[in-house]
């Protein structure tokens, strides 16, 4: 009898850790809509690829500590800066919701990486025929550092150091844009 709740046990903690360990953050809040004043722009019609670095930020709908939350993200969040204004950055996240958030939670010098599909599944190593890795996929919103790329494959950490690969368009990754004018 005992062995048998052992095993239980056993089944049933590696069966609630088949999900990578790094918790998704909760949807944005449907409808919440960004106000506030045009804010001065980042740079000359250049959007910027940030990262939030605090262990979790608020999103807000306006520059105020006082305004409606839209969405709580945890860190490596990647986020896309469309101007700064007053200590406030303007944000786009990757669902192409606009949100304020505080500039210090965020950071341009940063790495990161957000999955964007339904589940995303993790390898030991990039490549389809890489051993599947112990936590065996990551959920949508699941934000990490990234590491590496290699051949459409991206290697990612989490918050606990586990490294794990997976293909790069499981994950929302922004880049930095510029308009230029000819």
């Amino acid at each position: 009898m005992r062995r048998g709740l052992l095993i239980l046990i056993i089944a049933i903690a590696l069966w609630s850790f088949e999900t990578v360990h790094a918790q998704p953050v909760a949807e944005p809040t449907p409808g919440a809509e960004v106000q506030g004043p045009a804010p001065a722009s980042v740079g000359s019609d250049e959007v910027e690829p940030v990262c939030v670095v605090t262990p979790k930020a608020r999103l807000r709908v306006s520059p105020s500590t006082n305004a409606k939350i839209s969405w709580v993200v945890g860190q490596h969040m990647p986020l896309e800066r469309l101007s700064s204004k007053d200590g406030w950055s303007r944000v786009r996240d990757l669902r192409g919701q606009v949100h304020w958030v505080i500039s210090k939670a965020v950071a341009a010098n940063e790495a990161c990486a957000v999955v964007r599909v339904r589940t995303a599944p993790l390898h030991e190593g990039p490549g389809p025929k890489a051993p599947r890795a112990d936590f065996r996929s990551a959920d949508r919103y699941t934000a990490f550092k990234r590491v590496d790329r290699e051949s459409g494959w991206v290697r990612v950490e989490d918050n606990y150091r586990g490294t794990f690969w997976t293909q790069e368009n499981n994950l929302w990754i922004p880049i930095k844009k510029s308009k230029m004018a000819f």
